[in-house]
């Protein structure tokens, strides 16, 4: 394997090393890359499979070399090397690199799939990696893996799933909890959204087509309906596993996979769950009752006790 002269992002002019400019583009992608939540191997397979030159004529990327790339001083500048990468990036990479270095991917029980593939974050709704730290006594940790976000929370698998079944059991109580309210705006899906904005875009031309426009109206209308049919089911079917059952002792994955969509994980350690119809079910703490997202009426009549989650 050919050795590079200078480090990657440099070359030589006039005998003075300079930065390569078609490199320093790759360069600062792979920082950026990394600091974003890539590993090496993701960076180095990105980067041979759009033809990135390492060498002349060499497509080659792997993680090695990303990993040196990450960790080599002289892009923070010296005498001989100028300044290519900020000192602030380059600490945030190599604080993550040195991070990821003591933390793992926590083995995860074939029962516990379907549950920790739901997590989201309750901050910005994506999802949230689960990892183990085993330089501490492996306490559990979930990371967003939103970079713009960045929330995590330590709490172990276990400790979710109780306070899962807590809510659980809490609905099983009161099935109430699981209905939609239909006076409410329902949220309707992407595409009836493109639907509606393509009906006022036509509404706002002048010469629109009257019978285009009949279609396009009729059409959302039915895909509307739809939804609302399907929605109505999906709570009715919710209604009847929650009346049909007993207090729950400990978490049945089988219910759950039933039941819920999601896992919403706060920062404060509180856990929220969505239901099959979209219901979000939240416990405010040991002295509230639970309530849904959408049960607008208790909350009106007495907002210090539930709060509406949206």
């Amino acid at each position: 394997m050919k050795n590079r002269r200078f480090p990657y992002g440099y070359e030589m002019v006039n005998g003075y090393i300079q930065p390569c400019k078609d490199e320093l583009k790759v360069l600062n992608q792979i920082f950026s890359d990394y600091i974003g939540g890539k590993n090496l191997k993701n960076i180095a397979e990105s980067l041979t499979n759009q033809k990135v030159e390492y060498l002349l004529g060499e497509h080659g990327w792997n993680k090695n070399r990303i990993k040196r790339i990450i960790e080599d001083e002289r892009y923070l500048g010296n005498d001989t090397y100028p300044k290519l990468i900020s000192d602030e990036i380059y600490r945030q990479a190599n604080a993550i690199k040195a991070n990821r270095r003591t933390t793992t991917d926590c083995i995860v029980h074939s029962d516990n799939k379907p549950f920790v593939y739901v997590v989201k974050c309750a901050k910005c709704g994506s999802k949230m990696l689960h990892r183990t730290d085993r330089n501490k006594k492996l306490s559990e940790t979930w990371y967003c893996q939103n970079s713009d976000c960045k929330a995590s929370v330590k709490m172990n698998i276990s400790d979710v799933q109780n306070k899962v079944t807590m809510l659980l059991n809490q609905v099983i109580k009161n099935p109430r909890l699981a209905e939609c309210t239909y006076h409410m705006k329902p949220e309707f899906s992407i595409n009836i959204r493109k639907a509606e904005n393509e009906i006022s875009r036509m509404l706002e031309q002048l010469d629109f087509d009257k019978d285009d426009l009949k279609n396009l109206i009729f059409g959302c209308a039915a895909k509307k309906y739809d939804e609302d049919k399907s929605a109505r089911h999906i709570t009715n079917r919710l209604k009847a596993d929650f009346e049909n059952l007993s207090p729950l002792s400990e978490f049945q994955v089988e219910l759950f996979q039933r039941t819920v969509s999601q896992i919403l994980l706060a920062s404060d350690d509180t856990v929220h769950i969505r239901l099959k119809n979209n219901n979000i079910i939240r416990k405010e703490s040991d002295d509230d009752e639970c309530t849904n997202s959408n049960d607008t009426e208790s909350s009106q009549n007495n907002t210090s006790e539930a709060r509406i989650c949206g």
